[in-house]
């Protein structure tokens, strides 16, 4: 049930889907390092999940709307739903995490149960889009939670999936009661910047449905219904690039996919990914990812039969 992913997988709307199919409880759980996505990045994305996350070791950046955070090793955070978030690694040396994806119905039960009314709802309506936990005894509870509810779904034994609901539930009373402290008022879901959330998410839709189509910033402002010129501050007040910067980093991203998922032909892969010249392909791939395509492919192969070897023993 624990997974190690290394791409990150979204659906026609822009919204995280896990590589399997989620089971009838609607719970994930990642072990793994931000270095193993392509370039020590996690692209911007949401999901109607609610998410808590710890950072074992490193440093990392973690963008939630307009607003950057760090964690250092040891540090834990929460992510309400619907929120535009990424993460980067802000060193070389590994950034391990643990996090936790999971339906807000496995805690509210349902709908307007007073789970679901009193404590939940509010959360996710009006509720802090972000919280950090920084390591140490004032967050100690917050830590306990998270390990108990990660240990009994390593274990899986009978019933782990009533330990994993008694410590989320302990950890979203902890996030409510935390949220009444908080002073910086930019955490907060504001009505105002929902709006722009809202038109980034549909441009960053319409680019994922476009890919391999010729793009300019005037499509992509009308995907959303605004001019260029609000397109580009968009862009550049949420993500720290412009529209066709993004574009061209999320081609490189899916390229390095289907690069490690396909043995698809170099040109095929160029052109489901909108370049229609090869070697402009080849050169931006290098500058993006530090090697060519067919280096990359090759790496990527031999790290899978290193780790093969290693499962088997050899």
């Amino acid at each position: 049930m624990i997974q190690s992913p290394k791409f990150l997988v979204t659906d026609k709307q822009g919204k995280e889907i896990p590589e399997e199919e989620l089971p009838l409880f609607n719970f994930l759980a990642n072990d793994g390092d931000i270095h193993h996505f392509l370039a020590g990045y996690i692209p911007s994305h949401w999901h109607k999940e609610l998410e808590v996350f710890l950072l074992l070791e490193g440093d990392i950046q973690i963008g939630i709307g307009d607003c950057t955070y760090r964690l250092h090793s040891g540090d834990g955070c929460f992510i309400n739903a619907e929120v535009i978030h990424s993460f980067t690694a802000d060193v070389s040396s590994p950034c391990r995490y643990r996090s936790f994806v999971f339906s807000p119905d496995i805690i509210g039960g349902m709908p307007g149960s007073i789970f679901d009314t009193a404590y939940v709802r509010p959360l996710i309506e009006t509720g802090v889009s972000f919280l950090k936990f920084p390591k140490g005894d004032e967050h100690k509870f917050y830590f306990q939670q998270f390990d108990r509810a990660f240990f009994a779904c390593a274990s899986e034994e009978y019933g782990y999936e009533f330990q994993i609901r008694e410590a989320l539930s302990n950890i979203l009373l902890y996030v409510t009661s935390k949220s009444t402290e908080i002073t910086d008022h930019s955490v907060f879901l504001r009505k105002e910047n929902r709006l722009k959330e809202n038109r980034l998410k549909q441009m960053i839709t319409w680019i994922d449905s476009h890919l391999e189509q010729t793009i300019t910033v005037s499509a992509i402002a009308k995907a959303a219904n605004i001019c260029t010129r609000e397109c580009q501050r968009i862009f550049n007040q949420y993500l720290h690039y412009s529209p066709i910067a993004y574009v061209n980093r999320k081609r490189i991203y899916y390229a390095a996919k289907q690069l490690s998922d396909t043995d698809d032909p170099m040109i095929m892969i160029a052109l489901n990914c909108g370049y229609s010249n090869p070697a402009y392909f080849s050169r931006q791939f290098k500058e993006y990812m530090g090697s060519t395509p067919s280096e990359y492919r090759t790496a990527v192969k031999e790290s899978r039969k290193s780790c093969s070897a290693k499962q088997r023993g050899i």
